[in-house]
């Protein structure tokens, strides 16, 4: 990228914080955390996603392995292997989950956590995603309707910092909020332009 530091990259993610309208995290993960084999593999970004939300560079992909380790690689450079990506699955629907010491490895700021810091020490960051025909989806939580939600009175949510939002609760309750409210992300739908990754070694997607 001209003129710009590129951001570290996640196999899903270049989801740069500063670079979203907003961010919504949760006070806690809502279920058990694991491992999907499903990840393990190289991904390649694919064009048209939002460029706010993937800024991937060309040569640029992600190695995981069994475990879910991460090796970030951006073009030219030597992998550097971060955390694991773990999550859960709710209903069908599966799900990352970054607590604050894996968007500091994303971001590479190795940097402790500030004392100051508004957010709970175990609030992470959700991501939904799907793998169909080797193309991975990911679906960015909206900051967007997280506002709405306070605006209609929704005590569970508040601004804990500029445009930083908090889904508060026990794990069971934010299951149930999950559930309940699909606003909460972004839609599987072509016309968002939701970040895209293709399993390198299988065809291109359509």
């Amino acid at each position: 990228m001209t003129g710009r530091r590129r951001m570290p990259l996640l196999f899903l993610l270049a989801l740069a914080l500063p670079a979203l309208p907003g961010c919504l995290m949760f006070e806690r993960a809502p279920a058990e955390l694991g491992c999907d084999p499903a990840l393990a593999g190289r991904w390649l970004p694919l064009p048209g996603a939002d460029p706010e939300k993937m800024p991937l560079g060309s040569g640029d992909y992600a190695e995981i392995d069994a475990q879910c380790q991460v090796s970030l690689v951006e073009s030219g450079k030597t992998p550097r292997t971060r955390f694991r990506a773990l999550g859960f699955e709710l209903d069908g629907t599966r799900y990352l989950a970054l607590d604050q010491d894996d968007m500091r490895d994303l971001f590479n700021d190795p940097k402790a956590p500030a004392g100051n810091s508004k957010l709970p020490a175990t609030s992470v960051l959700l991501l939904k995603y799907r793998i169909a025909d080797d193309v991975l989806e990911v679906a960015m939580p909206r900051a967007s309707r997280a506002l709405e939600r306070i605006q209609q009175g929704d005590p569970g949510i508040r601004e804990v910092d500029t445009m930083v939002y908090l889904l508060g609760g026990e794990a069971d309750a934010l299951r149930a909020t999950l559930a309940a409210d699909p606003g909460l992300f972004d839609s599987f739908d072509p016309a968002s332009r939701n970040p895209r990754l293709r399993r390198a070694g299988t065809e291109a997607a359509p």
